[in-house]
């Protein structure tokens, strides 16, 4: 039976919001309250638990749940080469002009979860350019998510956007499923990192955010975008996901390059 999703209730949300910050260290102040009262009431109510207070609790002591609750909050969800015409329209008009024509390119994955991203990065740079050197950075939030995605290995079924060719060419069997290859491996540097309150990293190439900011707040993407513009180098691009846009993008210090791109003049 449909349980509907109760109105916002604004004491219990900053209840919420405290036991937050104190189980899994994330500050929802810069989160749309409406949209995370919502999910987290839906991820209550689909395991049985009556509201976010039951949930908290339960959390406490089932890590199995905690981890379950972070990756929900942190939308660890993704594939490699998820919307692939967004990936054709990176390597014709971006990546490949950049890496046939520079010495080195330097890339961020921002909110890169279990690694998809930065391996399908370093797959299309290893296509277009075996040589160039190529540095991808690849952050997120979830350090658990990050010891994953540091081992490399992925189900068949995480393989599912992973064609033949590009199997045989950057990864090897292993018993629990696909290993992504030592060389391309190489390519990509793990770190933890807070989009909402560390320092961000200078000239980048390109920055990678795809559907990880849709539930901060409007003020909280403003100062995001502004600190992404300012990592990029003169001429860099921002790829956002294909539901995202950035308002006032003029003051910002951006320019539209397509639907999901964003230069930096």
């Amino acid at each position: 039976m449909f349980t509907p999703v109760p109105e916002l209730d604004v004491v219990a949300y900053d209840r919420m919001a405290r036991d937050v910050v104190s189980l899994l260290g994330i500050d929802l102040s810069q989160y749309k309250p409406a949209q995370v009262w919502r999910r987290v009431n839906c991820f209550a109510s689909a395991r049985g638990l009556s509201d976010p207070d039951a949930l908290v609790a339960r959390a406490r002591g089932d890590a199995t749940l905690k981890q379950a609750f972070l990756d929900m909050l942190t939308i660890n969800v993704s594939e490699f080469f998820r919307n692939p015409e967004a990936w054709e329209a990176l390597v014709v008009q971006y990546l490949k002009p950049m890496l046939t024509s520079q010495l080195s390119v330097r890339i961020w994955s921002a909110g890169c979860s279990l690694g998809y991203e930065p391996f399908t990065i370093a797959m299309l740079a290893r296509e277009i350019a075996p040589t160039t050197p190529v540095q991808i950075l690849a952050t997120d939030l979830d350090e658990t998510i990050l010891s994953r995605a540091r081992k490399a290995n992925y189900t068949e079924q995480q393989m599912a956007g992973v064609s033949p060719a590009r199997r045989a060419r950057f990864f090897r069997r292993v018993d629990a499923g696909w290993e992504v290859k030592p060389e391309v491996q190489a390519l990509v540097t793990w770190r933890r990192h807070d989009l909402l309150k560390d320092p961000y990293e200078k000239s980048f190439d390109i920055i990678c955010c795809r559907n990880v900011v849709i539930y901060f707040t409007e003020a909280a993407k403003t100062e995001l975008y502004k600190r992404f513009c300012d990592a990029l180098r003169p001429g860099g691009l921002l790829f956002l996901g294909a539901t995202e846009s950035i308002p006032n993008i003029r003051a910002i210090g951006l320019q539209p390059n397509g639907l999901t791109f964003y230069r930096r003049p």
